[in-house]
């Protein structure tokens, strides 16, 4: 059954089992998305539930009749909800230049250490890993829980600094329109494209349809090891690729 079928079955029986199913299968799309948007003040598990109601929302109003693609319709749906998140989260202080650089890189270096430990970093090895004490850390990921305050009734220019502006045109959470070229879309298929016939596989039955690293690896005739270092590169890839974008 195509994933279009799919949602017609739910069009036709919108039953929450059904719906519940649409949602788990497409939530790594929540997961890509938020990638962007970490690292400025939000937790992980806060900017993910706002996505996976978003995503809720999607699979409730998406129609398969009109011919284009669900990750199409549901971006935009997510995207929307995690900048209003950003818009109507109210932010108590202003956080130096200095911390916010210092974070964004604190950032990176969590989502290269986790995946090679597969774990949680500690503040030491990120320290070692980054080169800033473990105090600048410490300050850093503080200063970033608070963000920054700036005035809703400034205009671009009062706002001086080079990049101030855009920090507070892209979290204002102004209307957008015109979401038919989404650029998630483009990140996802630019990725899948540059995948191996085994890379494919393994994401669409990992990431997709929830399989288990041993189920493909006998499919695959590998080892399981072999499939976790897939996955590993495969996340990192969809990361990179964010990061360029």
């Amino acid at each position: 059954m195509t994933a279009k079928d799919e949602f017609k079955e739910y069009k036709s029986n919108p039953s929450v089992e059904i719906r519940n199913a649409l949602v788990e299968k497409y939530l790594y799309m929540v997961d890509i998305l938020i990638r962007k948007y970490l690292g400025k003040g939000v937790e992980y598990d806060d900017l993910y539930q706002v996505g996976a109601i978003a995503l809720v929302s999607a699979v409730e109003r998406y129609d398969p009749e009109k011919g284009f693609e669900f990750s199409s319709f549901a971006t935009p749906t997510i995207l929307g909800e995690i900048k209003k998140y950003f818009r109507d989260k109210q932010w108590s202080l202003k956080v130096p230049r200095r911390l916010k650089e210092i974070a964004a890189k604190i950032q990176e270096a969590k989502e290269k250490l986790s995946a090679d430990l597969q774990r949680n970093p500690t503040v030491e090895e990120i320290a070692e890993f980054t080169g800033f004490t473990q105090e600048q850390i410490i300050e850093a990921l503080e200063g970033a829980k608070a963000y920054g305050t700036y005035s809703l009734d400034k205009t671009f220019d009062e706002l001086g600094e080079e990049g101030e502006s855009s920090f507070l045109e892209k979290y204002m959470g102004f209307e957008e329109r015109g979401y038919e070229r989404i650029e998630t879309d483009e990140i996802i298929n630019s990725v899948l494209n540059s995948f191996s016939d085994d890379y494919k596989y393994i994401f669409k039955e990992r990431f997709l349809l929830n399989k288990s690293q041993s189920d493909i690896a006998k499919v695959l005739g590998v080892s399981q090891m072999t499939i976790s270092r897939a996955e590993r590169n495969i996340i990192e890839q969809f990361r990179a690729e964010l990061r360029r974008s």
